[in-house]
């Protein structure tokens, strides 16, 4: 039977959620999940990605994200498959990590509590577990969201926004805010072995929201359902058609940034814009050696990896990056 196809749009919220091959651990140690939240990041800056909750556990993690262009699917593509790639290499071992398809539920972020409900449960899951049993402990504890959003724990990253979350309790993002938060997800813990009515919804259902955003959700499955048998395939191109037009304006803003006309980027520069765009945008490495003027797509790919190594120790070119990243 034929896999139901992903819903993407812009601004699509959902709670994501993938688990270990056979149940295997996919962190062995702090490094690794290290390595996971620096591969998120990635994620994020390419695909566009906001993450509003988060928490790693021993054999799965949960995502609460909001997906600013529809990348869904390339965006989990990458996170997975770069960060089995990372992990195989550190460990020395290899084939996959992750047990199939990865859950993915369309949450409502318009209609009040759905969006804090997913939120709640993504960051109570280690209570749930019976993981923890001070509430403190758990607060500060490196492997959950909820510490950096109930101002306990400092480096909250970029991709993180815990404003959102805040807004469904009538809080702002301040001191004030991450201190009532705080208070609030104390008292939750409290009550999480109770559960929640809508956390069954959480756990098997596809989208949670009010009856118009599920009418308006089962439109977009029936719109999708009714393409050609290689709907997936149509998708793909689509939103690659998209990434590379986003990609376009995005070389464009950064020949103006470093005070290039014509497109006459050569050497060093040429692989630093191109580096710039890969980290902003799904386009491939393909159509970026195209418009670059280069002769293979291997090229390229090394040639955008070396870059970032050389970044560390040329001044120069460490400027002209900043430069680029102030454009964003």
């Amino acid at each position: 039977m034929a896999r139901a196809p992903r819903i993407e749009y812009e601004g699509a919220i959902y709670h994501v959620m993938s688990r270990g091959d056979r149940l295997e651990p996919i962190y062995r140690d702090e490094k690794d999940r290290e390595v996971f939240l620096r591969t998120l990041g990635e994620t994020c800056g390419s695909s566009g990605w906001v993450v509003h909750s988060l928490v790693l556990m021993r054999n799965h993690y949960h995502l609460l994200i909001e997906t600013l262009r529809p990348t869904l699917v390339a965006g989990m593509q990458h996170l997975n498959s770069t960060y089995t790639r990372r992990f195989n290499a550190r460990h020395k071992t290899y084939g996959h990590m992750f047990q199939g398809r990865y859950k993915a539920l369309l949450v409502d972020g318009d209609e009040s509590g759905y969006f804090l409900s997913v939120s709640d449960y993504i960051h109570l899951n280690p209570v749930r577990a019976r993981l923890v049993s001070d509430p403190k402990a758990w607060l500060r504890g490196p492997w959950n969201s909820v510490g950096w959003l109930a101002g306990v724990r400092r480096g909250c990253p970029k991709w993180l926004q815990g404003g959102r979350v805040y807004g469904e309790l009538g809080l702002k993002d301040g001191w004030r805010g991450r201190r009532e938060y705080r208070r609030y997800m104390e008292r939750r813990a409290g009550e999480a072995r109770e559960g929640d009515p809508r956390w069954e919804k959480v756990r098997r259902g596809w989208c949670l929201g009010g009856e118009g955003f599920v009418e308006r959700m089962k439109g977009k499955l029936e719109e999708l359902n009714s393409k050609p048998r290689d709907r997936e395939s149509w998708n793909d191109v689509a939103m690659q058609e998209l990434e590379e037009q986003r990609a376009e304006r995005m070389l464009k803003k950064g020949l103006a940034r470093l005070g290039v006309r014509d497109g006459n980027l050569e050497g060093w520069d040429r692989l630093l814009v191109a580096r710039w765009v890969r980290k902003h945008t799904k386009a491939s490495v393909k159509w970026l050696a195209q418009e670059l003027g280069m002769k293979t797509r291997g090229g390229m790919s090394n040639g955008i990896h070396l870059v970032g190594r050389r970044l560390e120790a040329d001044r120069s070119l460490s400027t002209k990056w900043r430069k680029l990243e102030s454009s964003i």
